[in-house]
């Protein structure tokens, strides 16, 4: 549906600025085509300029004859338009034939009907449909027999003389009235004869005839509705024209009319333009009986018996009634009135103009409350309005009114289109300011109060002498208040006061304004008098709430406790439900005045004795008026309360509610500092209990705290980052720590940071960030135990980065450290140990390997969970290394069997030790032990590499012996 009013408003704004009113030109030429249908053939007439009236009678049995009888618009010549389809495979209609001014119609049916249409003022359309049953009436007849016809005596009118008098609304009567009704009780009535001229054919009424009303829309708009055949009709039936035409109105002989007898018969019948509605007319229908005398004819109004009665209301009148019913706030009224005033062909365009005006006027007035639900109905009357007559000296007020209606109801973009077309259409209108205004209006509402001073402004600076001057003075003092600009306020409502003296009578809340500005301005005595002069002018009015509890904070600050205490209580007894009235309870139940409190201002305030609870008036004013302005306030006095109170949980709780309902408050910083105090102390008692899940429910419950966690005490950060590693959430815990690290050290609790953000890198093997990470705190000044703890970290990750020779210089640093801790001064020295045995300086490395794995052992045996066996076995593996290439083989036979120990025999490196340790017995001359290790493992696993390796040594040992028996000395 937006997107639907959307694009009408596109339509509508350029229509504004192209479109201008069709009127009648001088008319040339016109080209005719046609187009196929299922049922019927049309047959479309396209003028150079706007037709306003056109005539279209049957002069004959498949003829139709079409003139445009304006002496200005006669057409010289009809032609097919270029390139259009050929009328010679039409079934229904011929080729049209130009007679000079006439077109003659010609049809391949005698039988037919027809209607007109208008897609255009300068296009018609004449529909031809086949009726096989259609029989035909002629309508005039020659003059003699005419004449014969009404000198009968029964069979005329009587004639009443008449003096000269001009034709207003004219209703004519059908001009084939021959109605069957009528027929019965009389002979035919009487017939118009014409004035048969060279080139004209009689006029001929068939009876299926039907004519549609006029279309001023669009192609698809083009369905006629069908009316009665002016032959079948009755003969009282009425219908108005836009110009008085010379014909007769037969009427029943039972009737008694009067017409005025034709001086002479025109020279031909013109059919009217189909009417675009009915008039309203007294409560018995009536006809017009006239003579077709132009100069000499009297209208006598008769009723369907044919007595005289008067003539219906004229235009003039029905606006004036509609004037009067606008006016008095009789919406329906006045809209049926102009309504049917619409509907006459007859008005003139100012007229016309003033009836479109009117209906805009009352739709607007009916539906001004309701914007929303009347929007479609108040464009389409308004624009309606406008595009009769751009010229109009009311289209500066009706694309004021579609700007304020489209900004009303929120559609900026359309509202700000028809206020530049005002600005750019009409630049000194009266009516240019008014739109700044309606800026100013919407961007205060919206709490814009820049644009708002903005718009205000202008209207101050350049339309000074505008009657809308003082309501912009007024706004822009408003807005400036509101943006904090007090003193230039000041001098606004100053400009205001002394250009308009009295103007506080017509606009009371002037004075509120006035005193608001004098009481930010540091001038109470100013302020008190605008306050008294307001309360006094208009005690109950809307601001009269508030306006007495200012008072009674201007005799608080001036320290007339007693006065101000007495004004407060007023102001709860009289308004009890209203701001004012809320705002000086909460003043007495605090003894003070704290619209901004902090946390200290208002636990001194808790701390003194109160004859009211300030815990049940927060509470009142939040469950009982949601909606006022001091819900907020009373929410954030709540929760400091409970922080007051020791009651953590429920200060969280209440200052999670704020959030969900006022995001965007300017008391959202002060709500989120007492969430967090909470919290802080909240994270601090668990810690202490190492309840390090309670610490993660309470960070889970309260989204307040997480949008802040860059506000979070350094106790609180450490110790809600301990909770999540505790809790297997590593990731979490690394981003709640990471803000220590981007600033200058905080003593203790940097440190602390630097401590578990190490332990979790470690922890998770996240051995490139350890490096990073000292980078980023290079510039703090660590303690021995931080410092000693970082170059650990550091060193372990050098070594797992496979990067040992960065790590050499940190190891033998700690190595020198006293009082390291027994697990790492193990791992100093197996590292040291390693670094030593690549460098083949065996001796350090033997004793380092030595120390370091009676560190390991005795880790073991205390904390079986901590044993770090795969460190043993590299250990034992070092030793016997290089006790081996030392030259000791029976020491290293004898790590060897410790080795054994270590390694299970399910263990994928059993193999190797047992296979190493065969060696070691062979080095030190225990064959038989050699055997049997190599024996062993040839038979476990044959195919396996140190199986057949075995078998491979065993079967060269036993050649070697066989060859040495065959030597002289037996060896070889």
């Amino acid at each position: 549906m937006k997107n639907q009013i959307s694009s009408r408003l596109i339509w509508l704004i350029v229509a504004v600025g192209s479109l201008s009113v069709a009127l009648p030109a001088e008319t040339k030429a016109a080209s005719w085509y046609w187009g196929s249908h299922p049922k019927y053939e049309r047959l479309v007439i396209a003028f150079d300029a706007p037709v306003k009236n056109f005539t279209l009678t049957r002069t004959g049995d498949n003829e139709l004859s079409f003139v445009t009888p304006q002496k200005k618009q006669a057409v010289t010549s009809l032609k097919p338009i270029k390139n259009g389809r050929r009328i010679n495979s039409a079934k229904y209609i011929a080729a049209p034939e130009d007679n000079g001014k006439v077109l003659r119609i010609r049809t391949k049916l005698k039988g037919f009907r027809y209607k007109t249409s208008r897609s255009s003022n300068n296009k018609i359309a004449i529909d031809i449909y086949p009726d096989p049953k259609e029989t035909f009436t002629p309508v005039a007849t020659s003059k003699k027999r005419s004449a014969k016809k009404s000198a009968a005596p029964k069979k005329t009118a009587a004639v009443k003389p008449a003096p000269k008098k001009s034709q207003k609304a004219i209703t004519e009567a059908p001009a084939a009235a021959t109605a069957k009704t009528s027929q019965k009780a009389a002979p035919s009535p009487v017939k118009a004869a014409p004035n048969r001229t060279a080139g004209k054919r009689p006029f001929y009424s068939p009876k299926n005839v039907f004519r549609s009303r006029v279309n001023t829309g669009g192609p698809d708009n083009w369905v006629a509705q069908p009316i009665a055949d002016p032959a079948a009709a009755p003969a009282a039936t009425a219908k108005p024209v836009t110009k008085p035409a010379p014909a007769k109105a037969p009427a029943k002989q039972s009737q008694k009319p009067q017409v005025k007898k034709a001086k002479k018969a025109p020279a031909s019948t013109k059919e009217p333009m189909p009417p675009a509605g009915k008039i309203s007319v007294p409560e018995k229908k009536l006809e017009k009986v006239v003579s077709t005398e132009k100069d000499n004819t009297e209208i006598i109004w008769v009723d369907k018996d044919g007595n005289e009665v008067p003539p219906p209301p004229s235009p003039k009148y029905l606006l004036k009634l509609a004037k009067t019913s606008l006016n008095n706030g009789e919406y329906n009224k006045a809209l049926d009135t102009y309504n049917e005033l619409k509907r006459m062909p007859t008005l003139t365009k100012e007229e016309r103009d003033e009836v479109l005006n009117g209906i805009a006027d009352t739709v607007y007035g009916a539906g001004k409350n309701d914007l929303p639900n009347n929007y479609e109905r108040i464009i389409a009357a308004t624009t309606e309005a406008m595009n009769f007559d751009l010229k109009s000296p009311t289209v500066p007020s009706l694309l004021l009114r579609l700007g304020y209606t489209n900004l009303k109801i929120g559609n900026v973009r359309e509202a700000g289109a028809y206020f530049n077309i005002l600005r750019r259409n009409h630049p000194h209108d009266d009516l240019v300011p008014v739109t700044y205004y309606y800026w100013g209006e919407h961007y205060f509402k919206e709490k814009d109060w820049q644009k708002a001073a903005d718009n205000f402004q202008y209207i101050v600076q350049n339309y000074p002498d505008t009657k809308f001057v003082r309501e912009a003075g007024v706004g822009l003092a408003k807005s400036l208040y509101q943006l904090g600009y007090y003193e230039q306020a000041y001098q606004i409502v100053d400009y205001v006061e002394k250009r308009w003296p009295r103007f506080y009578l017509d606009y009371p809340p002037f004075l509120s304004q006035m005193g608001d500005v004098a009481y930010r301005l540091g001038k109470p005595e100013e302020a008190r008098t605008h306050y008294w002069t307001y309360y006094n002018i208009d005690p109950d009015g809307d601001d009269a709430d508030m306006v007495l509890a200012r008072l009674g904070d201007i005799y608080l600050e001036i320290e007339k406790f007693e006065a101000a205490r007495e004004i407060y209580e007023e102001a709860v007894r009289k308004f009890p439900d209203r701001d004012g009235g809320l705002v000086s309870l909460m003043r007495l139940a605090e003894e003070g005045k704290y619209d901004t409190p902090t946390i200290s201002d208002m636990f001194s305030v808790f701390d003194k004795p109160y004859s009211l609870k300030p815990l049940e008036i927060y509470s009142k004013i939040i469950e009982e008026h949601p909606d006022s302005k001091l819900a907020p306030l009373a929410r954030l006095k709540k929760a400091i309360w409970y922080l007051w109170n020791n009651q953590h949980p429920e200060a969280l709780a209440t200052a999670s509610s704020f959030m969900e309902k006022y995001p965007k408050h300017e008391l959202v910083p002060r709500v989120k500092e007492v969430a967090m105090r909470s919290f802080s102390i909240l994270t601090a008692n668990n810690i202490k209990e190492e309840n390090y899940e309670k610490i993660l429910q309470i960070w889970d419950d309260f989204p307040i705290v997480h949008d802040q966690d860059q506000k979070l005490t350094p106790e609180s950060r450490v110790a809600l980052a301990l909770s999540m590693w505790k809790k297997d959430k590593p990731t979490k815990a690394l981003e709640v720590l990471d803000p220590f690290f981007q600033q200058l050290k905080i003593p203790e609790y940097s440190e602390m940071g630097l401590s578990l953000a190490l332990s979790v890198y470690v922890d998770n093997e996240q051995w490139e960030a350890i490096p990073e990470l000292a980078r980023r705190v290079e510039l703090w000044e660590l303690n021995d135990k931080t410092k000693n703890q970082l170059d650990y970290a550091v060193a372990l990750a050098y070594e797992n980065l496979d990067q040992p020779d960065k790590a050499v210089t940190l190891w033998s640093r700690l190595k020198s450290v006293d009082d390291m801790a027994q697990a790492k001064e193990a791992y100093i020295n197996f590292f040291l140990a390693r670094d030593a045995e690549r460098r083949e300086d065996f001796e350090p490395a033997y004793q380092l390997s030595i120390a370091s794995l009676r560190a390991f052992k005795e880790i073991a045996r205390k904390d079986p969970a901590r044993a770090d066996n795969g460190k043993i076995r590299d250990l034992l593996n070092s030793l016997v290394d290089i006790t081996e290439r030392t030259g000791r083989s029976d020491e290293a036979l004898e790590w060897a069997r410790e080795l054994s120990i270590a390694v299970p025999e399910k263990d994928p490196g059993y193999p190797a030790m047992r296979y190493r340790i065969a060696s070691l017995y062979k080095k030190t001359g225990d064959i038989g032990k050699w055997k049997d290790i190599l024996t062993q493992l040839a038979k476990a696993d044959p195919n396996s590499l140190y199986g057949r390796m075995a078998s491979s040594d065993l079967t060269t040992h036993g050649l070697a012996n066989d060859a040495s028996s065959y030597s002289p000395t037996g060896n070889l």
